[in-house]
Parts: structure tokens; C-alpha cells; sequence
């Protein structure tokens, strides 16, 4: 009994020590980790940016194959959200915050009963090269358990951290050397018979057209398919105006169909009439189309040919099951007199 006695004393005194260390405990924990990526800031701050991206490489989502994971906002930039359900890494939200183009990321990650913590990216670009800086605050640990696990919390980060940063590597230095692998198939004209199309009209920026893009086609999508319109071939872009020096972009962007239909609101039917194009594909990422437009519009200058307004893209093949961007193929075509 006096052992047993001795024993509980032992351990109460353990117990009222570490709770006493505790109260000095930090109830804040600053973890952070670099590496350096052999791509340019642009391209490794893509990869972060787009919240789809991160399923290419987060160190979270290949430690638990089956997260589910759901997207909300827009694509990329302020007020993106991504949410996730995990019975091994628990549930979350993270929200993009702010941004500064090709220099930082803040976002707000909330951990389901866990409370709120804040992420921050850095990209330092020296031309080829990028120092990626990852950094978390876990804010509010609780007393005296959080407390107590912030003691080894940054190692269990720092593993996950080195990790992601790892694939970051790979994946934007891929990125890279897929820009640099592109080609225009023989440049042609073509006639093409009248046809319909619902689009939207909308303009934005010019690194954010992928966004717009997404959103037009979202709507339109659903449009169509709450009206059963069929369509007609892959999506389609319309640029109007593209302008680097005022950063602007106005395109009209939708579905070609089978039949005239009625719009609503700021979807709306058009008519493209029958006339000769000039047209090519292009095989690689959509980075890289402006060079088959610029062999395109050689050709037209070349032939003392007349365009008749704006040219457009068709997007034939879907990001989402080729992800091999060298394969994306974009038709372009230019109307002419």
C-alpha cells in the first residue's frame, strides 16, 4: 500500500509539474520551410495559387488517399476555398486571404475543433531559380494540451512541409520544361457552314482568364443541361480584346449547339456565319498557343489575306483527364473575307 501510495503521489506530482511547465508554454507555433526550385517564380506560384493544383503534389492529400476533397469561390487567388474530410488528418477549410502576384500567398486554414490557424508562400525569383519559403502560425493553442502538443508539432510539420516542398519542386520544374515542348499543325483555310452558339460576354484580366474561363463554362453548362440543349464540338473562346499593357481581356465564351435556342439574362444565342477560316492546332499547354497565332497571322499576312474579325479557340481536349500538357490540343481559327 505505502508503494502505491508513493506512486500516486509520484505521478500527481508529474501531473501538477507539467501543468505548471505548461502555463510558460508558447500558445502560439511558428513553423516554416524553403527549398529552392529550378523554374521561375510565375510557374511555381501557378502550382500554389490554383487550389486544384494541389492535388499534384500536397504532401496531405498522399498521406490519405481517401480525403475528399471540394472546392468553392473561384479557381485561383482571393477567396478561393478548398474544404477536405479526413478520418486520418481530420476535417478542414483553407481560404486564400491575399495575394500578391508571383510574390505571396496568405490563406486561413481552420481545423475542424481545432480552431484557426494562418499559411504564408513566399516566392523569391531570381530569373531560372525560385526560393519557396512555406510557413504556418497555429494560433490559440489550448491549455494545457495544445500547449503541450506545440512541443511536437513542428517536427510532425517540418516532415509534411519538406515533403510538399519536394513535389512543388517537381511538379513546377515539369511545369516548366512543358512549356518548351510545343508545335502548329500545317496551317490551312477552311469553309465552315453557319452555326449557333451560347456564350457570355465578360472581360478580366489576362492571367485570369483560366478563371473566367471556368466560370462561363460552369454557367453556360448548367444552362444547357437544366434546357437538355445539345451541343455541338468543345468549347470555345472569342477574343475581342487582348490587351498586355492595360492588362485586359474581353472575350465571349460559351458552346456551339445544334439548334437556335433562347438565352436568359447574360447567356446569349449567336449566330457565326458561314465563311472560309484560317485554322490550325496547337499542341501544348495554352501558355504557349500565342505561338501558333503568330504563324497564323504570318500565313494571313504572308497570302494577302483579309480577316473579318476576331478569332477564337476551341479547346479539344479536357485538363482535367489528360494532364499531360505537351498533348492539349487548341484549334484556332481566323475569319476571313
Amino acid at each position: 500500500m505505502k508503494l502505491l501510495k508513493k506512486l500516486a503521489i509520484g505521478l500527481l506530482v508529474v501531473v501538477v509539474l507539467v501543468l505548471i511547465a505548461a502555463i510558460f508554454l508558447p500558445s502560439t507555433k511558428h513553423v516554416e520551410d524553403s527549398l529552392t526550385i529550378n523554374a521561375p517564380a510565375s510557374h511555381v506560384y501557378e502550382q500554389v495559387v490554383s487550389l486544384r493544383n494541389w492535388q499534384k503534389w500536397t504532401p496531405f492529400t498522399a498521406n490519405d488517399t481517401a480525403m475528399i476533397t471540394t472546392y468553392s469561390g473561384p479557381m485561383k487567388g482571393v477567396g478561393a476555398v478548398m474544404s477536405w474530410q479526413s478520418k486520418k488528418a481530420g476535417n478542414g477549410v483553407m481560404t486564400v486571404l491575399e495575394v500578391v502576384k508571383n510574390k505571396s500567398i496568405k490563406t486561413q486554414i481552420e481545423f475542424e475543433g481545432q480552431g484557426i490557424s494562418h499559411s504564408e508562400w513566399k516566392f523569391e525569383g531570381t530569373g531560372t531559380t525560385t526560393k519557396v519559403t512555406w510557413s504556418i502560425d497555429v494560433e490559440h493553442l489550448a491549455y494545457p494540451l495544445g500547449r503541450i502538443m506545440g512541443l511536437m508539432m513542428p517536427g510532425m510539420l517540418h516532415k509534411s512541409f519538406q515533403q510538399g516542398l519536394a513535389s512543388l519542386k517537381k511538379v513546377s520544374e515539369d511545369y516548366t520544361k512543358a512549356l518548351a515542348i510545343y508545335k502548329t499543325s500545317d496551317i490551312k483555310v477552311v469553309p465552315m457552314e453557319a452555326q449557333f452558339a451560347l456564350i457570355i460576354k465578360d472581360s478580366s484580366t489576362c492571367d485570369n482568364v483560366d478563371v473566367l474561363l471556368s466560370k462561363i463554362y460552369g454557367q453556360i453548362g448548367q444552362f444547357v443541361g437544366q434546357n437538355k440543349i445539345e451541343t455541338v464540338g468543345a468549347p470555345f473562346a472569342r477574343y475581342l480584346v487582348w490587351d498586355n499593357a492595360k492588362d485586359k481581356n474581353v472575350m465571349e465564351a460559351g458552346f456551339f449547339i445544334k439548334n437556335k435556342v433562347a438565352g436568359k439574362d447574360n447567356i446569349v444565342c449567336i449566330e457565326i456565319p458561314k465563311g472560309n477560316f484560317v485554322t490550325a492546332t496547337h499542341f501544348g499547354a495554352y501558355e504557349t498557343t500565342y505561338k501558333s497565332h503568330e504563324l497564323i497571322e504570318n500565313y494571313i499576312k504572308d497570302n494577302k489575306l483579309v480577316t473579318a474579325g476576331a478569332s477564337w479557340e476551341s479547346y479539344n481536349t479536357d485538363p482535367e483527364t489528360e494532364p499531360d500538357m505537351t498533348k492539349w490540343q487548341t484549334q484556332i481559327f481566323y475569319p476571313i473575307k
